[in-house]
């Protein structure tokens, strides 16, 4: 019997602790529900606190367990032709998934650069509409951009596959800032050769629209059973293969990366990208 590693034991305690506090999100979450509308300033305040309650633990669930696949897959195994395990991969879409439904977001994902006072690459979930406007301002620990009447028209979080992003740039050496769409294209070439996470992928222009496609290998079951299961994530918040292409694209064209539409029936993945100034 194999022991596992105490990498891969941190990255299960990561994965627990995250769904703890998922579950705490959801507490708070039913906490406001059962307040309602009211009038009353001290519920008010109740449901402003709860509020905050809600948003950070959101916040760090999604990151605690997205640290907690890292250690299990890529920390342990870099090599690896499956680079996420199917499980951790198809578990992380539910959850990112349910999160996304219980703050009544439907909109599709805007992958920013580091700009307008964020240091780091975020993506941006709208609440409606193709054509998401995210916030002029930045800071690295906003969250939610609220609106005048208290909803939450978007999320702001930290691309799952950012962290990913960044390993291939140390193991390369190369900086893909600014270097555009075909450099970061050749660049991350190491996905398919190095660590055999992906059987092709491409950027290609077409009628003033970019399109990203994109086929897994060692992941391709993952993303047959993410895809099957809910085929939202690849609109909303993609897996981290497809997030680290994504966040890539942001990162060396400076601009924002908004993702349109996407074609997800087959395993050829086609995201209709819009990559604007902003």
């Amino acid at each position: 019997m194999v022991r596992p590693s105490r990498a891969q034991l941190l990255g299960i305690l990561l994965v627990v602790v995250g769904v703890v506090v998922l579950l705490l999100a959801y507490g708070a979450q039913s906490d406001i529900d059962e307040i309602g509308d009211t009038n009353d300033p001290v519920l008010q305040d109740r449901v402003s606190t709860l509020q905050d309650k809600r948003d950070l633990y959101v916040v760090s669930s999604i990151g605690l367990m997205f640290m907690g696949l890292f250690a299990i897959g890529i920390l342990v195994e870099p090599s690896s032709p499956s680079v996420v395990p199917k499980e951790q991969m198809v578990s992380t879409a539910r959850a990112t998934s349910e999160v996304l439904k219980g703050l009544s977001l439907g909109g599709n994902a805007t992958y920013l650069p580091a700009l307008h006072g964020a240091t780091k690459e975020r993506v941006f979930v709208s609440e409606t509409g193709k054509a998401p406007v995210p916030p002029v301002a930045l800071s690295d620990d906003l969250v939610l951009s609220p609106g005048k009447d208290g909803s939450t028209p978007g999320i702001l979080l930290e691309p799952l596959g950012l962290q990913l992003l960044n390993t291939v740039e140390r193991e390369i050496g190369v900086s893909l800032a600014g270097a555009g769409l075909e450099s970061a294209e050749g660049s991350l070439q190491v996905l398919k050769h190095g660590l055999g996470m992906m059987r092709d992928f491409h950027f290609k222009d077409r009628e003033g629209k970019t399109l990203l496609r994109v086929e897994y290998s060692g992941l391709l079951d993952a993303c047959r059973t993410v895809r099957k299961e809910r085929p939202d994530t690849c609109r909303q918040m993609a897996c981290v293969g497809c997030s680290c292409l994504l966040s890539a694209a942001a990162r060396a064209t400076g601009k924002l990366v908004g993702v349109e539409e996407v074609d997800n029936a087959k395993d050829t993945v086609v995201f209709t990208l819009n990559i604007r100034e902003w």
